[in-house]
């Protein structure tokens, strides 16, 4: 019988991270609705009909960032995103006046700004969403989605809902099935 063999050594390696050249301040993140629209669609199939509202809605997500060197030395940085999203959603109304909507889908949009600047012109700042260059970024971006809301909804519901409809074999109405003002 033959004496076993020595296992294999094990060599352990382990990876030595580089230091952060920068340490993250504060950071905020929120969404703001820009623009938003519910179209009624009365529906019909095989003689049925049913009420609808496609509700869809603008918005824009805000991601501020507040960085300062690791060795501290060196003057704070403000970092942003503003992040443009559509979303869709389809909401029906039952026979018993019961409303419910299916999931939300959201889609990216493609106005992204992202910058930074320094914030050393600004001491004591509270709120990092304040510097000039970050304020106009939001801004811009704002407002072109804004005059563009109403192209973009209707070129969302060409792309998106009308095919789902098509292929489900369901028509939308050139009137509306209920008069009900009281519903949304």
């Amino acid at each position: 019988m033959m004496p076993a063999a020595d296992p294999p050594a094990v060599v352990v390696t382990a990876s030595i991270d580089k230091p952060a050249d920068l340490v993250i301040v504060s950071r905020d993140t929120h969404s703001d609705v820009l623009a938003s629209t519910d179209t009624p669609l009365p529906l019909i199939k095989a003689g049925r009909t049913e009420d609808a509202i496609l509700r869809q809605a603008i918005f824009l997500t805000s991601t501020l960032i507040v960085v300062r060197p690791a060795a501290g030395v060196g003057e704070a940085l403000l970092r942003w995103t503003y992040q443009p999203y559509l979303q869709r959603q389809l909401c029906f109304t039952s026979i018993t006046g019961q409303f419910s909507c299916a999931v939300a889908e959201s889609e990216e949009l493609t106005e992204k700004a992202t910058g930074e600047a320094p914030l050393a012109a600004i001491p004591d700042q509270a709120a990092p969403g304040s510097t000039p260059a970050a304020e106009a970024a939001r801004i811009a971006v704002a407002t072109g989605l804004r005059s563009r809301a109403d192209a973009l909804f209707e070129d969302d519901r060409r792309l998106k809902l009308n095919p789902m409809l098509k292929a489900a074999g369901v028509r939308v109405l050139r009137f509306p099935i209920s008069t009900d003002s009281a519903r949304r």
